[in-house]
């Protein structure tokens, strides 16, 4: 069955019907939220200082159909924002989703995208409110999150780095690189390997509990890891005036993609992004007591160093300086 042989109302029906399963526990979003699905905009009681984010996954620009897994599209396009909200030390709370269609999609396929967002929202204690959904010639997935922080001093922002600060990173990276190659040409790895890759790509955890830690032990400057590690580092360094230092060999790389890609996994994980890790400076102290608590490895992977502002300097093994070769993603920009 198409969405075109019911209609959208019938579409949004089944949809609200999903979205209304009895919950595994009564959240405090669940015991703040008035009105959700079903009237012409929800309502709410918000709690603490609000944090909003929005992303979206466009076909034929982060993703084709040929590769496509509703159930992936749905989880990733929420792990994508609930990721934003980690990195601000917030919580999430409620999301808004907005999907545009072709007539000829399949009704199973919208319910398996929507059914990956529910469970992955329930997972951290959120609730789709509200949304919309148009026809279009293209699948546009667009979600807007809306979390709270408990008051300013537990912001976690990018403008807060200092020179003394180690720079550390949680999980691992180039792990999704690593996805996105091995679907695009079809590179041969081992079936353990091709596991850790495909959920890195599809199916990234956002870092709730790990930023919670973060703002725990007093961190304030933070950012995940979407664009790159050196495009993310990159806007630290901007908006902080700060120059850093990482030393190559610290780099936290996953045994797998040594072993599947001896020659490019360096580069895949300076520069190949949607890892969706935490980046943050701290002191050494405070970095070992998040690491101690952490249930995923938290790496140091350099410092931030006085100078001249926004200077990085890419330090391998020997001491010796690398020039960056270049930047990650970034919408607009022609690739060199």
């Amino acid at each position: 069955m198409k969405v075109s042989d019911i209609g959208e109302c019938q579409l949004i029906d089944r949809l609200n019907i999903l979205l209304h399963q009895k919950p595994d526990e009564n959240t405090p979003a669940r015991e703040n939220l008035i009105l959700d699905i079903g009237d012409d905009a929800a309502v709410f009681l918000p709690q603490g200082y609000q944090l909003v984010t929005v992303d979206s996954l466009i076909e034929n620009v982060h993703f084709n159909r040929s590769m496509l897994n509703w159930a992936d599209l749905g989880y990733k396009a929420l792990a994508i924002n609930m990721s934003d909200i980690a990195a601000m030390g917030g919580l999430p709370q409620y999301a808004v989703v907005n999907i545009d269609l072709p007539p000829d999609t399949l009704v199973s396929s919208v319910t398996d995208c929507y059914n990956a967002m529910y469970s992955l929202a329930n997972k951290y204690q959120t609730v789709i409110i509200a949304g919309d959904t148009n026809q279009s010639s293209i699948i546009n997935l667009a979600i807007t999150l809306l979390g709270s922080a408990e008051n300013p001093s537990c912001l976690l922002t990018r403008n807060a780095a200092q020179a003394g600060q180690k720079i550390a990173v949680t999980g691992y990276l180039g792990n999704a690189a690593a996805g996105l190659d091995m679907l695009l040409n079809q590179t041969e790895v081992t079936d353990e390997s091709r596991r850790i890759f495909y959920r890195s790509f599809y199916r990234p955890e956002p870092r709730i509990n790990e930023a919670r830690l973060l703002v725990n032990e007093g961190v304030h400057c933070c950012i995940d890891v979407s664009d790159g590690l050196v495009t993310d580092l990159g806007h630290i360094l901007r908006q902080s005036r700060v120059s850093a230092r990482i030393e190559l060999d610290k780099l936290p790389l996953h045994p797998s993609l040594r072993l599947s890609y001896p020659l490019q996994a360096q580069n895949m994980a300076l520069y190949g992004g949607e890892d969706y890790e935490l980046l943050f400076t701290a002191s050494a102290k405070v970095i070992e007591q998040i690491s101690v608590q952490s249930h995923i490895p938290v790496t140091i992977i350099g410092e931030i160093i006085p100078g001249k502002p926004e200077k990085l300097k890419l330090v391998d093994k020997d001491g010796r300086a690398l020039q960056p070769e270049k930047n990650g993603w970034e919408h607009f920009k022609k690739p060199k």
